[in-house]
């Protein structure tokens, strides 16, 4: 390694090192959101601030138009454990608000494969810097 490149590698490690994405409630909606997004039969995602507007799934073999609103988030750090972000969610397909049973929640199969439901959390992963639903 030629002493240019030593030096170059010397400045540019640490300044990349603190680019890393940092958690944080806005990048917890924002994986929120691209979680909802891959799910297979989501189309035409949009997301603005708290809300979130797709067609999706609706549980019987059909689309809905769904609607989330953000309501709250929280992130939570325990002491030897993954910083977690709490995400609390109102949920409206086809304009309908979609409530909970007791303690059931009513959402298509697809959303909780993919850890999303209207009250859920994520863990984040200090070492690929993400949220893991």
């Amino acid at each position: 390694m030629t002493e240019r490149l030593r030096n170059l590698l010397l400045v540019l490690v640490p300044v990349l090192g603190a680019c890393a994405m940092q958690p944080g409630e806005v990048n917890l909606v924002t994986s929120f959101g691209e979680q909802l997004e891959a799910i297979e039969g989501v189309t035409d995602f949009e997301h603005d601030g708290n809300e979130l507007t797709f067609m999706g799934p609706d549980g019987e073999g059909g689309i809905a138009s769904w609607r989330i609103l953000i309501e709250s988030t929280e992130l939570v750090s325990n002491e030897g454990r993954p910083l977690e972000g709490h995400v609390v969610s109102s949920w409206y397909r086809d304009g309908e608000l979609i409530e909970p049973i007791g303690t059931m929640y009513t959402l298509p199969q697809e959303f909780f494969d993919t850890g999303i439901a209207q009250v859920c959390y994520g863990l984040w992963d200090e070492a690929e810097s993400r949220w893991d639903w």
